[in-house]
């Protein structure tokens, strides 16, 4: 087949750009023919085009003309668009259905309902944008503390909402908390054709390795993320404090906000790696008996959980969003109420107590998150077997 794919870089690389580049691999890996349209809203940080970014992120006529006539000249059998914020704007994605190819579009957040993209304010998840309208986002300047990028951000989804840009779309939600979601905000907001709207995983890459068994796994558990409140950090400091000396070891890989006081307040039993890199971050994994995810809000996509899994790993997760709708009680995990502390020691207690079955785990997990899976599913989605 043949693939145009769509997608807007923000200023500082994230997880959408690494699922870009991963989607684009798979493809192309299996023969695929993959012509891309990017750009990044670092174009528009300076000068005349800064100025007239707010009026691109409502509707970017020079995008809209570009992405026609490459789908004139390429002649693609789909087009698959990531991210169109701020610099493409929804304006592409009407221009892709006019040229009657099958458009996909993943959702890689919230943001058709939320400006802000991931329900969250002031440390606290909030519906009020899809179930009261995105003027709550403008008043609360949800977007980057911005009175004016939020105002931006509200009317273009606002006018797009309108003018149905995303009707006809195959809408992708990355986990099934995503799609009842969505599904739920859409029925106040129709937005989004809901028999339109399916489910596909991101990849999870992760080096083939012998999973070891629960019984030669060290007595450490992981916690891996950025070091911030949302990350629920405070809480497994907490926790590990509450236990005491009968704590497991705790590793905390990453760097963050919080990083300098979480220092000063750990406990004895709680050991600092910084920054690793992804082979060693799964290295750790592999050998934990457990991953602690302790996140407070939705998470778009709960990867560490997923990553720790295809590791045959089990997940102590906040019971919240797709970090807890990523483990099955008793079978890879154990979850525990969000944000205290109390519940999480005892989690830690009963899960030090309980056998799991490694090997089970991981090849769960590699069925759902495996590029094999993905490529398959990628090419259900052009070929709309799905729908």
């Amino acid at each position: 087949m043949k693939i145009l794919l769509i997608h807007c870089h923000y200023r500082l690389p994230g997880g959408e750009d690494a699922v870009f580049a991963a989607e684009r691999k798979l493809l192309e890996q299996q023969g695929h023919t993959v012509v891309v349209y990017e750009r990044s809203n670092e174009e528009a940080a300076h000068g005349l085009a800064k100025l007239l970014l707010p009026f691109r992120a409502v509707w970017n006529f020079g995008a809209a003309r570009q992405v026609r006539a490459l789908i004139q000249r390429e002649n693609p059998d789909a087009v698959h668009i990531h991210n169109t914020l701020l610099l493409l704007s929804p304006a592409v994605v009407r221009a892709a259905k006019q040229s009657g190819v099958p458009v996909v579009q993943s959702l890689h957040n919230f943001r058709l309902f939320c400006p802000n993209g991931i329900l969250l304010r002031q440390g606290k998840v909030c519906e009020d944008c899809p179930h009261h309208g995105l003027s709550c986002a403008v008043r609360h300047r949800c977007y980057r503390g911005s009175l004016l990028q939020t105002l931006v951000v509200a009317a273009a989804y606002a006018l797009h909402r309108r003018l149905g840009t995303w009707r006809g779309v195959t809408m992708v939600a990355l986990t099934e908390f995503d799609r009842r979601k969505l599904l739920e905000f859409n029925r106040e907001r129709p937005t989004f054709d809901a028999d339109r709207l399916v489910v596909k995983p991101n990849p999870v890459c992760v080096e083939p390795r012998e999973i070891l068994p629960w019984s030669e796994r060290k007595a450490q558990m992981l916690f891996a993320g950025r070091l911030e409140e949302l990350k629920g950090l405070p809480t497994v400091l907490e926790a590990w404090r509450l236990l005491g000396e009968d704590a497991p070891e705790l590793l905390v890989a990453g760097e963050g906000p919080l990083g300098d006081w979480a220092r000063e307040h750990a406990g004895p039993k709680v050991r600092f790696l910084g920054q690793l890199t992804p082979a060693e971050l799964h290295r750790c994994m592999a050998e934990s008996r457990a991953v602690v995810a302790a996140s407070l809000c939705y998470e778009s996509f709960a990867l560490v959980p997923a990553e720790a899994h295809c590791l045959g790993t089990p997940v102590l997760a906040s019971d919240l969003g797709n970090v807890g709708a990523s483990v099955r009680p008793g079978i890879d995990g154990l979850r525990f109420a969000p944000g205290n502390a109390k519940a999480l020691a005892g989690a830690v207690e009963a899960l030090s107590a309980m056998q799991f079955d490694c090997n089970a785990i991981a090849a769960a997990a590699r069925r759902i998150y495996s590029e094999e899976e993905n490529t398959r599913a990628l090419l259900r989605l052009y070929t709309k077997e799905d729908l």
